[in-house]
């Protein structure tokens, strides 16, 4: 009996060291368990962390791509302002050019006429030149004259108004004394 108590007791220690062998690998396990969830507790607070910083980054890059936005679109809205105007001022301009253009080809034509008029280009050119040349001196001094003539109105309009004024006093003078007497 002492035998089979003996055995009894090897066999209950050896079912205890298998109990404790068990439990200290679920121990083990849960442990390594633990670390791996501390772990990933870690990394997901560290992307947490990371990612709101990126919002935080984000949010100031939002408003300033906003207010750049906001200047681009007044830029837009000044630059469309200007290209509306030089565009009527192009056009005006465009109508203008085609006016001139018309102009030049018809004094192209007269030219044209003028030279096979006079058989030469060359003496024709000199001859509308010095008819030019001519015309250019009448026309200077005709605004010689004009300058004078104009320069001798005032002088005259200056003097009738002071003769006119030298009246006016006199009639004033006449009307006080018709009236005192």
């Amino acid at each position: 009996m002492k035998r089979l108590l003996t055995t009894l007791l090897v066999l209950i220690s050896l079912g205890l060291c298998a109990v404790c062998l068990v439990q200290w690998k679920r121990e083990a396990r849960l442990r390594d368990h633990i670390q791996d969830l501390v772990k990933r507790l870690k990394d997901e607070n560290a992307l947490r962390i990371d990612a709101e910083r990126r919002v935080r980054e984000y949010e100031k890059e939002i408003a300033r791509l906003t207010e750049l936005r906001a200047e681009v679109e007044a830029k837009l809205v000044e630059v469309t302002r200007e290209y509306n105007n030089l565009s009527a001022d192009s056009v005006a301009r465009g109508i203008t050019i085609a006016i001139y253009m018309r102009e030049l080809m018809q004094m192209q034509r007269g030219l044209e006429a003028t030279q096979l008029a006079f058989g030469k280009g060359a003496d024709a050119i000199k001859s509308h030149n010095s008819v030019v040349t001519t015309q250019n001196s009448a026309m200077e001094k005709q605004n010689e004259l004009l300058k004078q003539l104009v320069d001798e109105r005032n002088d005259a309009i200056s003097k009738l108004n002071a003769r006119t004024r030298e009246f006016n006093d006199l009639v004033e003078k006449y009307n006080k004394l018709a009236k005192s007497k």
